[in-house]
């Protein structure tokens, strides 16, 4: 009776362990896996960084009108609203336009 109880407990152990080695060899695959991803994921946000403060350096008026001063020999000059339009009615007209958004069942 003891036999057949130390056979079982032994049997049933090495199940255990052998599934444990299973286990745990895939949690550090995984962890690998999500330790690559963290590394690709912090590099992505560090290029994204850079380019959204080159974009806003770039892009700023300053420096805009900078190099249009630059590479070109024509002079730009500001234009106020009444050049842009007729007047300002239509100015006003422009700004209160709303669009209307239509429903899929119509």
């Amino acid at each position: 009776m003891h036999k057949k109880n130390f056979l079982i407990s032994i049997v049933v152990f090495s199940i255990l362990l052998f599934c444990t080695s299973i286990i745990k060899n895939k949690t550090r695959i995984i962890e690998k896996n999500i330790f690559e991803h963290n590394l690709i994921i912090s590099k992505l946000t560090k290029d994204l960084h850079e380019s959204l403060l080159d974009f806003n350096y770039l892009s700023s008026p300053k420096i805009l009108s900078k190099n249009i001063e630059f590479l070109s020999n024509e002079k730009f000059q500001h234009m106020d609203i009444s050049q842009i339009y007729l007047g300002y009615e239509s100015f006003f007209d422009q700004q209160k336009k709303v669009s209307r958004k239509v429903k899929a069942n119509e």
